[in-house]
């Protein structure tokens, strides 16, 4: 990297105190990327389903899987030293959250309810993107998200077919 941005190992090392906190960092700047993309096609005219699947059609691709795996690897430094990775923890959840749970309240849910709903579908997500780089079985994980999507969207009802009376003449 120090190569790339013309500059030595020893400089960066300088910059950010730590070989760790840059690997932190630089999972910042990715994960705001992430955010910021999210929130730009998830308008307010969008389902939650639409921006799990789009959030997951981003983060799943086999091109991103060293991307994860490196964010669960500090993910679980971060869980032991919290102090030392506070952005990198406040990046994870948190943005994700407030986004979902602001899609949730503009659907009519209350405050309350679209928190807990929004937690849920970060954890959940989260979850099954572990699941997925773990057991490799992108197929299941993706039927999970689809069936979490389909319990946070459901279809609208259906309306009853209007019966046609027989007329006795």
């Amino acid at each position: 990297m120090a190569k790339d941005i013309g500059t030595t190992a020893r400089m960066l090392i300088h910059h950010f105190g730590s070989k760790e906190t840059l690997v932190a960092d630089v999972l910042v700047a990715i994960e705001r990327g992430f955010a910021q993309r999210t929130a730009a096609y998830v308008g307010n005219d969008r389902t939650i389903s639409f921006a799990l699947n789009r959030m997951w059609t981003e983060t799943a691709a086999p091109a991103m899987d060293s991307a994860l795996r490196a964010m669960f690897e500090v993910w679980g430094h971060a869980l032991v030293q919290p102090s030392r990775y506070e952005a990198f923890l406040e990046s994870l959840t948190e943005p994700w959250i407030d986004m979902l749970r602001r899609r949730l309240e503009h659907a009519g849910h209350k405050a309350a309810d679209a928190v807990i709903l929004a937690t849920l579908a970060v954890g959940a997500f989260q979850g099954l993107q572990l699941v997925r780089l773990t057991s490799g079985d992108r197929a299941r994980s993706a039927a999970a998200l689809k069936t979490l999507t389909q319990w946070l969207d459901p279809a609208p009802p259906k309306t009853p077919r209007s019966r046609k009376r027989k007329h006795s003449s």
